[in-house]
């Protein structure tokens, strides 16, 4: 068991180490007893209901002056206090955050972002996913998750856990290059933040209040399935092939990106801006559907083929070897252990299935993944965090 005096130093730690070299506008320059007490004060306001509601908030650290479109920005700066933390939390809404300004060593509360309203939107869909240097999110009484700039750090039941993000994993690294290659053809050239938008899948999933599963392969077969309902929905693909068209457009246009960042062109910014709100909507739709239970089945061009999927409860391939992300060989019992029914109908589906991939989502936002490389591996990764770095 470990006190939450000792997560929050070695957060401070983790933050210390992150920050050097880093670029002087991400720099945020705070002692290691400003971010214990941050750390520590976001534990406590997770202690704190209002009406039997539990805090539920992200705060995020900018350096003083790095940042300004807080679209609500108070008055006056906010202590950094439990209670302060608690009470400001059931003001914001999902997605969303409360702004953290670091100055002269200190932090304090300065106002409420609007994620959704960011106002770098119109330079593509991934424009707002610049790696934060100092997140802390409350998760539910006594559970937190910190990311320093691409870690997560998770405090829980008073045990301590590191935990890499979603959209860094190598699995999802395999399947954004599976989807690159199915795509490619029907672009003008440009493909990108593949791994963002499953991030996003998977963390709309997850505010559904309950887990889920999503399985990705070239060919999804009705023998793989004791049940499912069928679909056919190129509604994702087509918008991503359109926003990565107009991506395209701006940056074949000579100098374009520099007059939008000057506020002087306005054309390929509202054209992007447009594509990013659509794709986010749809997205979140798509998630929808695993409020039914079962798996979400997609193929590599990100059609939409089925879901309230059940999969077939067959025998695992014995010529599949598991391996984890650093090729160290595991059995089957190894990797499922007291994992519940989710994990093993995903083990059973990628080992039974040659190029596929399964994302088995927790309530509490951790993700396991699965791929089957096609050539006689699967390789599995546990301990990813749903979380926007």
């Amino acid at each position: 068991m470990a006190d939450i005096e000792q997560f929050a130093k070695q957060v401070a730690e983790d933050f210390r180490e992150r920050q050097k070299g880093t670029p002087e506008r991400f720099n945020l320059d705070l002692p290691e007893k400003a971010v214990v007490d941050l750390v520590k004060a976001a534990f406590y306001a997770s202690m704190i209901p209002d009406e039997e509601v539990w805090p539920s908030v992200s705060l995020m650290c900018y350096k003083k002056g790095a940042k300004t479109d807080f679209h609500f920005l108070f008055s006056q700066p906010v202590e950094v206090s439990a209670q302060q933390i608690a009470k400001l939390a059931h003001g914001v809404v999902p997605d969303s955050h409360l702004c953290c300004v670091c100055e002269n060593g200190s932090v304090s509360i300065a106002g409420i972002h609007v994620t959704i309203l960011n106002e770098l939107r119109q330079f593509g869909y991934a424009s707002g996913r610049v790696g934060n240097p100092l997140r802390v999110t409350i998760r539910g009484p006594g559970h937190l998750v910190v990311s320093t700039g691409g870690i997560g750090a998770v405090y829980k039941a008073g045990e301590i856990s590191k935990e890499e993000l979603l959209q860094h994993g190598e699995v999802m690294g395999a399947l954004a290059r599976d989807v690159h290659g199915e795509l490619q053809p029907l672009t003008h050239g440009v493909i990108e933040s593949v791994e963002d938008v499953f991030n996003d899948l998977a963390e709309a999933i997850h505010r559904l209040g309950h887990g889920g599963m999503i399985l990705v392969t070239a060919q999804p077969k009705k023998s793989h399935f004791t049940s499912f309902r069928e679909i056919d929905c190129l509604l994702l693909q087509q918008l991503l092939i359109r926003y990565w068209n107009r991506v395209a457009d701006l940056n074949a246009d000579p100098g374009a990106k520099q007059r939008m960042r000057n506020g002087e062109d306005t054309k390929h910014g509202l054209a992007i801006s447009s594509m990013v709100s659509m794709l986010e909507k749809c997205v979140s739709s798509i998630a929808r559907l695993a409020g039914i239970d079962g798996a979400i089945v997609m193929d590599f061009g990100c059609k939409v083929v089925a879901f309230n999927a059940i999969t077939t409860k067959g025998s695992a391939r014995p010529d599949v070897k598991l391996i984890d992300i650093h090729g160290r060989e595991f059995k089957y019992d190894e990797v499922v252990g007291n994992r519940g029914s989710r994990h093993q109908s995903a083990l059973i589906y990628t080992m039974s299935v040659p190029r596929s991939f399964a994302f088995v989502l927790s309530q509490d936002g951790a993700v396991t993944a699965f791929h089957n490389t096609g050539k006689g591996a699967l390789v599995f990764q546990c301990g990813l965090r749903l979380m926007k770095c």
